[in-house]
């Protein structure tokens, strides 16, 4: 990887892969341009991706800030090392060999993740664009995304409006929750058990989108976001017929140990991709 004023090249693609980050389920606010590049939004911040066979270039006026979001500077080699013996990684890994998990804002997450419950990526995308084009900073051609303080002024009836159906009281009720306290930060001093339990005290916050927050935007390891894919995914792999999502969550966690929430990224994209 090498750093330049406005942008980040990286030469060695064994684990980098544009499209294995961008189609893995973590991240929706991104567009796919007509030159086969990528743009990347992340609060009021932008970013183009382009790659090529021999390098990726992303292009953005804040280096620094992705390469802390594009997980940059962790071995990704090692990781595949310590997971590749465990059950059904070695086929996973080859298919999403660059996958990285993103370093997202723990608000966006949150909000994200409320509004993708029993959603399709097209809806998730749409309802998150017309979010930030009325309620975030204008930043000249993109919008950033909304504050806290800003959604928390809206009530049902606007989060209604955007698209958000039977989700748009979890955004109203969530918003005014972290005005008034709720400490998003606090949640990077526990385990993964703890965090789950306290994000679902937050409305439309359940365990599957507790988990996904807290691998998203937490980096947390100590989780396994249990979904259709998953489920299919512990039946090859636990090989019972199990069907409580916390049950499932907790064999999975065991047998994968403290890389999990990388498992769960390269198992989830190999089984939906194929």
């Amino acid at each position: 990887m090498t750093l330049e004023k406005n942008s980040i090249i990286i030469k060695d693609l064994s684990c980098f892969d544009i499209r294995h980050i961008l189609q893995c389920g973590q991240i929706f606010r991104f567009h796919e341009n007509d030159d086969g590049s990528y743009t990347v939004y992340s609060l009021d911040k932008r970013a183009i991706v382009k790659q090529d066979e021999d390098r990726a270039i992303i292009t953005t006026d804040d280096p620094d800030y992705f390469v802390k979001f594009f997980d940059l500077d962790r071995d990704y080699t090692k990781i595949k090392e310590n997971l590749r013996d465990k059950p059904f990684m070695s086929e996973a890994i080859e298919y999403g060999s660059g996958i990285r998990i993103l370093n997202q804002d723990k608000w966006e997450m949150l909000i994200s993740f409320i509004i993708s419950a029993n959603n399709h990526i097209p809806r998730i995308k749409g309802i998150i664009n017309r979010l930030c084009e009325r309620l975030g900073e204008n930043m000249g051609d993109y919008y950033a995304f909304p504050t806290p303080e800003k959604m928390a002024q809206m009530d049902e009836s606007f989060y209604s409006s955007i698209g958000a159906g039977y989700r748009a009281p979890y955004l109203a009720s969530t918003a005014r929750a972290v005005v008034d306290g709720f400490d998003l930060l606090d949640i990077e001093n526990v385990d993964g058990n703890e965090g789950n339990k306290r994000l679902c005290k937050l409305l439309g916050v359940g365990p599957k989108v507790a988990d996904c927050i807290l691998l998203f935007a937490y980096h947390k390891q100590d989780v396994f976001p249990v979904d259709t894919w998953i489920k299919k995914v512990y039946k090859d792999v636990i090989g019972d017929n199990c069907s409580n999502n916390n049950a499932m969550r907790k064999k999975l966690i065991d047998t994968y140990g403290e890389y999990s929430g990388y498992a769960q990224q390269y198992l989830f994209f190999n089984k939906r991709e194929n």
